[in-house]
């Protein structure tokens, strides 16, 4: 009983410090997001005349965006365009090139510097299986040790696993690697959320429709939130994307099933030059729109060399084309 009570103690307090591990991670992740976005605001504010941009508050911050405003006497919306995570602006495939050929054509375009994101690659936090088994043990043999549950249920929080009240699975330093990148994801949505709430709020005054031109990691982001019903996300009228992908597998795996429950019409550019993470889901999302019966969606390819100046008025006529078939 002795030995019990103190493995049972042991074992508590690990838990506790991987909970820990985990609060100072999230921590860490939203430090390093707000430090690449300072940086990012900075070296606009430093380039750019104060007239060039627009300061709007997302939080605490002030964070700088790009508008352009239509050129025809009758708006047709705003475009909001917002690149890959820790994308710069001036990278030559970033979709923030697309803005200077829509106002032409009626749209008020907003470009919206990328979030910085870190997924901890290289953490690495040793948890043996055993250890999981031991929990399961001590748990049956007393089950009104609050500090165990309490433990054990915010451990299986952190790796985003249920159960229903056992442990029996095994957990290893891999699987601790994805639940702290898929922590920084959620982080990540948060922050992705509260910018195109900020960003919107702004431009309410704007009549019209509301596109997301989107790309990366944040293109999967943003299509989880709309097809989650997210209320934020009911303002958006269409969703146009390029390259969506999530860097942990049985996420992006989930991918095309989110899009084709989207509510709202999705164009899906792709092109040779996706990565390798994007371009395992690129039949599946086509598929899933079709046997899911999303009603108007379109995969349209990006023909040709990689992403330049060529390629970015390819990808405007795109969008036009997109918009006149929805009837804008």
């Amino acid at each position: 009983m002795a030995m019990l009570t103190t493995l049972k103690h042991a074992i508590a307090s690990f838990l506790v410090g991987f909970v820990l591990l985990s609060s100072m991670l999230s921590l860490s992740v939203a430090a390093q997001s707000a430090s690449f976005t300072e940086v990012t605001s900075a070296d606009m504010q430093y380039q750019l005349h104060s007239d060039q941009f627009t300061l709007i508050d997302v939080g605490d911050n002030k964070v700088p965006i790009l508008i352009s405003l239509s050129e025809q006497p009758i708006t047709k919306g705003v475009v909001l365009i917002i690149g890959d995570a820790n994308m710069p602006l001036g990278r030559q495939d970033s979709l923030s090139h697309v803005a200077k050929y829509l106002p032409s054509i009626g749209w008020t375009t907003v470009v919206m510097p990328s979030l910085g994101l870190s997924l901890v690659s290289n953490m690495v936090v040793p948890i043996e299986s055993s250890d999981a088994q031991v929990i399961n043990d001590t748990q049956e043999a007393n089950a009104d040790d609050v500090t165990i549950a309490a433990a054990e249920q915010a451990l299986k929080n952190s790796i985003s696993e249920k159960s229903k009240g056992t442990v029996t699975h095994s957990i290893n330093s891999s699987s601790a690697v994805s639940a702290a990148s898929e922590a920084a994801l959620i982080v990540y949505s948060q922050e992705v959320e509260a910018y195109l709430a900020a960003t919107l709020t702004h431009m309410r005054t704007t009549m019209g429709h509301r596109i997301v031109v989107t790309q990366g990691i944040t293109a999967a982001t943003i299509a989880k939130l709309v097809s989650d019903r997210d209320t934020l996300m009911q303002q958006i009228d269409t969703l146009v994307i390029n390259n969506p992908y999530w860097p942990i597998r049985k996420l992006n795996n989930k991918l095309p099933m989110i899009i084709a429950q989207t509510p709202i019409p999705v164009l899906d550019l792709v092109s040779q030059w996706d990565n390798s993470w994007s371009k395992q889901t690129e039949r599946k999302r086509r598929i899933k729109a079709r046997t899911e019966l999303k009603e108007v969606y379109r995969q349209a390819d990006i023909i040709g060399q990689p992403l330049d100046q060529i390629q970015m008025q390819y990808i405007a006529r795109q969008i036009k084309g997109w918009t006149t078939y929805l009837g804008w």
